[in-house]
């Protein structure tokens, strides 16, 4: 991934990208240090699972936040509280995901066939108050 396209994946308000996207979505994040935490661009690594620096993942498309694990792969920890203002963050709605989909008829493996409001935080955001 270029580095201009991974600023604009990590910044833009959704991120249409093929796997669920990690941007920071619409969600109002608890805090200031949260918000920076899960929009950290770097200069140096195109992947933000591959930056020292990036401690949380924010996944919009399923409403979750998680503690970024540095083993060479795309993995994270989910967290129930900000590590840093102590807030209580949202439940994950990936059984929800999962079960929309289902009831849909559709198959979250392929993920190109897949409606766009799924691939981001749409799916849930306009049903939600807004948060």
């Amino acid at each position: 991934m270029s580095d201009a396209l991974y600023k604009k994946y990590r910044l833009l308000d959704m991120a249409p990208a093929s796997d669920g996207g990690f941007a920071a979505g619409r969600r109002t994040h608890c805090c200031a240090d949260m918000r920076d935490a899960v929009t950290h661009v770097c200069d140096q690594h195109a992947d933000p699972f591959e930056c020292p620096d990036n401690l949380i993942a924010y996944r919009a498309a399923f409403d979750e936040y998680g503690l970024i694990v540095h083993d060479g792969g795309a993995s994270y920890v989910l967290i129930s509280r900000c590590p840093w203002c102590g807030a209580q963050l949202p439940a994950s709605r990936r059984d929800d995901w999962f079960d929309r989909l289902d009831a849909l008829g559709l198959d979250p493996a392929s993920c190109d066939d897949l409606p766009t409001d799924f691939k981001t935080d749409a799916w849930w955001f306009a049903a939600s108050p807004k948060t």
